[in-house]
C-alpha cells in the first residue's frame, strides 16, 4: 500500500509542494500538519484515487480553491465554486479601507451595500470584523447584491457558515437595481457605504490572463467592455439618478485595475460631478482601490 511519502515522491515534480500537501490533506480530510508529520501514513484505495483525481485537475491548471472547495479571505474561510470568483488577497485592501472609514466616521445608522457580492467575502468579512469591534452593528443594515443566482446561493451559505446569517440581506439583480426598486434603503436618513468589486478587466488584459483564470473562473465576473469600465459606468449612471432622487450621503469603494486610475476620474465626474476621489495602492505598489465621497 502506498504512503504519503510515496505520493510526494511520485508527484512532487508535477505539482507545487504546498499544493500537493493541501490536496493530500483534502482527500484524507485531515489538516495539512498531519500530512507533513505522517509521511508513513498508508493510503486506502479510495483516498488514493481521490488524490490522483485532484492532481490531474490541478495539473490542468484548475485553481486549487475550486478543488478544495474553499478559500481563506481576511482570516475567514469561504466556500467557493466555479460560479464565483476566487477571493484575492488584494481585495482585502478594500475591506480594510471600509473598516477604517466606518470606525472613524460618526456612529449613526449606516447602510452597507456590496455590489457584485460573489461568494460574499467582502460583506461577510465586514460584518464579522465589525461584530468583533465596538461598532454598533445593530444600528446598520447590510446588503449583498449579485446578478448571478448561483453566486448568491454560495454567498448565503457562507453567511450561514461564518456566521453572519440574519445580518445580511442578499438580493438578486443588476448593480443597485434591487435596492432602487425597494427605495426604502435610500429614503431613511442614514449614511450609505457602497463596496464593489465588479468585472474590470479589459479585453486585452483578460485575453492575457493565466489558464487557471481564463479556463475556470467565470468570465462574467472578470471581463468588462469599454476598457474594463462598462460595469462601473453602469453603476455611476444608477448613482447619478439615485442621488438626484434622494440626495443620500455616500462613500463608495471600488476595486480597480491599476491602469484605470488615469481614466476613472473623468468617467466618475461625468455622472457624479461633485465627487471627491482618492486612490490607494496595494502591497505590490499598484493602484487598486478607488474611494469616492459624495
Amino acid at each position: 500500500m502506498l504512503t504519503i511519502a510515496d505520493i510526494r515522491k511520485e508527484y512532487l515534480k508535477k505539482l507545487d509542494y504546498l499544493d500537493l500537501e493541501l490536496i493530500i490533506a483534502h482527500a484524507l480530510k485531515k489538516p495539512r500538519e498531519f500530512v507533513a508529520s505522517h509521511p508513513e501514513y498508508e493510503l486506502s484505495g479510495a483516498r488514493l484515487a481521490a488524490i490522483r483525481s485532484f492532481v490531474v485537475r490541478r495539473a490542468k491548471h484548475e485553481p486549487l480553491a475550486y478543488i478544495l472547495g474553499h478559500k481563506e479571505f481576511y482570516g475567514f474561510d469561504f466556500k467557493v465554486t466555479p460560479d464565483t470568483l476566487i477571493p484575492r488577497p488584494e481585495t482585502e485592501l478594500l475591506v480594510e479601507d471600509v473598516l477604517r472609514h466606518l470606525q472613524t466616521a460618526d456612529r449613526g445608522q449606516k447602510t452597507v451595500i456590496d455590489i457584485g457580492t460573489g461568494s460574499g467575502n467582502i460583506i461577510i468579512s465586514l460584518v464579522k470584523a465589525l461584530s468583533d469591534s465596538d461598532f454598533k452593528i445593530s444600528n446598520s443594515k447590510f446588503y449583498g447584491i449579485d446578478i448571478s443566482e448561483e453566486a448568491l446561493r454560495v454567498a448565503k451559505r457562507n453567511a450561514k457558515n461564518n456566521p453572519a446569517r440574519g445580518k445580511i440581506k442578499f438580493l438578486h439583480g443588476n448593480l443597485l437595481e434591487p435596492l432602487i426598486k425597494i427605495r426604502s434603503a435610500f429614503r431613511v436618513p442614514r449614511s450609505i457605504i457602497i463596496t464593489a468589486n465588479l468585472p474590470y478587466l479589459s479585453r486585452e488584459i483578460y485575453d492575457a490572463t493565466l489558464p487557471n483564470v481564463k479556463k475556470y473562473e467565470p468570465k462574467s465576473a472578470l471581463y468588462s467592455p469599454n476598457e474594463g469600465l462598462a460595469h462601473y459606468e453602469g453603476l455611476f449612471k444608477q448613482l447619478e439618478k439615485t442621488i438626484a432622487d434622494y440626495g443620500s450621503q455616500m462613500e463608495i469603494f471600488l476595486e480597480i485595475s491599476p491602469e484605470q486610475k488615469t481614466k476613472l476620474p473623468k468617467l466618475i465626474k461625468k455622472y457624479l460631478p461633485g465627487a471627491q476621489i482618492e486612490f490607494r495602492k496595494d502591497l505590490a505598489g499598484k493602484w487598486r482601490v478607488c474611494h469616492i465621497a459624495l
